[in-house]
């Protein structure tokens, strides 16, 4: 693997986040905006809080990909999934040697990056939210496993001594994919329910009709994910949902915060991705409540937008 400079595709909380705890390892680090061209670079001044209250400040340089020849080194993708398409024509077109870094929720996002070499996919187990100009808070569970969907790509253990650090942990793990149906299965509740309902994330260790639907929504992904030959336990999902839930209560989930903002959510990759799978395999009577839930995100959406 190139032992290059690490890209981050993406300034926002997550990518500057991450960035501040690369440089503060003496990382070369640049941030890359993903929806800009043709823009000066600069160095801005970046300060991260974390959960013990200790805060980290670097300076980073963010500039476009207009303004590079050549990636050599790891390109970590931290923007919203439905740009995937758009960055994955920005990168063909970049000579060098890289590897590609998903840090990303949802279903078959790696699709667009298919022609490349190196590409691995990761679970976050960490949450950032920005907090007024250059400042960011940051809290995290567990370092965030990072492994091949494919598995042409081999061991990503090189890759994780690379990009791994104290605060922002990765680990590697082969079993990835285990991990992202997870993930997603758990943002199918949480980013569906949580904004019809218009409330944060702690509705579900304090309501329990709002629980048992996030269960029943589990139950149906779980069953669909046996139909594609991952096995999971729709106990120990839904335990994971209700830690989250408490431990994130007065939080507002990024699909809501979205939504209100009037920009476009991720539910493509979630519950949607879910109902296209469950028609592909000819079970859709599986997801019944995680599409509807879906389906009533993007009607909401598209109203706010249309406003």
């Amino acid at each position: 693997m190139n032992k290059g400079k690490i890209y981050i595709v993406g300034s926002g909380a997550i990518g500057k986040a991450l960035a501040v705890f690369l440089k503060t390892e003496n990382k070369d680090v640049t941030l890359i905006r993903g929806s800009i061209d043709d823009r000066p670079a600069t160095e801005e001044l970046i300060t991260v809080t974390n959960q013990e209250n200790q805060k980290f400040q670097q300076k980073i340089t963010i500039t476009t990909f207009s303004l590079l020849d050549a990636v050599n080194g790891v390109v970590l993708i931290a923007v919203k999934s439905f740009a995937n398409t758009r960055i994955a024509g920005k990168l063909k077109d970049k000579k060098g040697d890289f590897s590609i870094v998903l840090l990303q929720n949802g279903l078959n996002i790696e699709q667009p990056f298919a022609s490349f070499d190196k590409v691995f996919r990761c679970v976050l187990f960490s949450t950032s939210q920005m907090a007024g100009g250059n400042n960011v808070t940051f809290k995290t569970v567990t370092a965030s496993p990072v492994g091949s969907i494919t598995g042409k790509n081999g061991n990503p253990d090189e890759l994780v001594t690379q990009i791994n650090t104290p605060h922002f942990g990765f680990k590697s793990e082969p079993n990835i994919l285990k991990y992202v149906w997870e993930k997603v299965i758990i943002n199918c509740a949480f980013n569906s329910i949580c904004p019809l309902l218009e409330t944060d994330n702690g509705i579900f260790h304090r309501n329990t009709e709002a629980g048992n639907l996030a269960n029943t929504v589990i139950g149906e992904c779980v069953a669909l994910a046996g139909t594609y030959g991952i096995e999971l336990k729709q106990r120990e999902i839904e335990e994971k949902l209700l830690l989250i839930s408490q431990r994130a209560d007065g939080q507002l989930i990024s699909t809501y915060e979205d939504i209100r903002n009037k920009r476009r959510t991720e539910i493509e990759s979630l519950n949607m991705e879910i109902a296209r799978l469950a028609e592909e395999a000819g079970v859709q009577e599986f997801v019944t409540y995680t599409r509807l839930l879906g389906k009533m995100i993007q009607i909401k959406s598209n109203l706010n937008l249309a406003e």
